[in-house]
This record gives structure tokens, sequence and C-alpha cells, in this order.
């Protein structure tokens, strides 16, 4: 399961940083099940097209920033975690730290949670 998990981790994270529509689609309904949900503090997505949209919104948010996995994928039965980080390429420091759970169903994400643990202070 730990080589599985760190793969559809790995892809989570593709589908965050894919800025071309179609392979970020395509990336989403790879990875996520159908009517997937993803929830975090601002947002409560359901289904392909809300979870598509909202990494649109992010990409906009964030532009040029890059996610990444941040130390090892933990998985066991149908849940897994990981932390991951967003920066500019080559920054000294993440901007935003987020953590997530997901559970899974066929091999696919079924839901995420997600929690920030670092965000930008408002200016």
């Amino acid at each position: 399961m730990t080589t599985n998990a760190h793969a559809l981790a790995e892809r989570y994270i593709a589908s965050w940083n894919e800025t071309d529509a179609l392979r970020r689609r395509s990336l989403i309904e790879d990875t996520y099940a159908e009517h997937a949900r993803y929830t975090d503090p601002m947002v409560d997505a359901k289904g392909w097209e809300a979870i598509d949209a909202t990494v649109a919104a992010v990409q906009q948010m964030f532009p040029g920033h890059r996610f990444a996995l941040a130390g090892a994928v933990d998985a066991h039965h149908d849940t897994l975690r990981f932390q991951w980080h967003l920066a500019l390429p080559d920054a000294a420091e993440p901007l935003v730290i987020g953590f997530d759970v997901a559970s899974l169903e066929e091999g696919r994400i079924r839901q995420v949670f997600g929690f920030l643990d670092k965000v930008p202070q408002a200016a």
C-alpha cells in the first residue's frame, strides 16, 4: 500500500500543479472518484467539476507557486495522510503548509480533508 499511496499522493499533487486545463482535468479524473469531495477551511468541493474549479482558483490566487509533498505518505487500509508545501520555485520557505487526509475508493480518492498549518498573513 505504501508505494501505491505515494504514487496516488504524487498524482494528487500533480493535479494541483497542472495549469493546462485539459491535462489537469484528466489528472483529476484519474486521481479522484467521480463524486469525490474535497474540503478544507475555505472550500467544500463535490465532484470533478467543482474540484477542478477549486484547483484553478488556487492557481489564480498563487500564480507561479508549486505544490510539493513534504515528507512521507502514511497509509493504512483505505486512508492516507501527507503534508504538502506551496511555494515559489527556489523559495527558502513555503508560503503555505498543509496537511491532508484522504479516504480511498477502488484506488482513487473518495474524500479529502485538508488542513492549513501555515497561511500568509493578510496585509
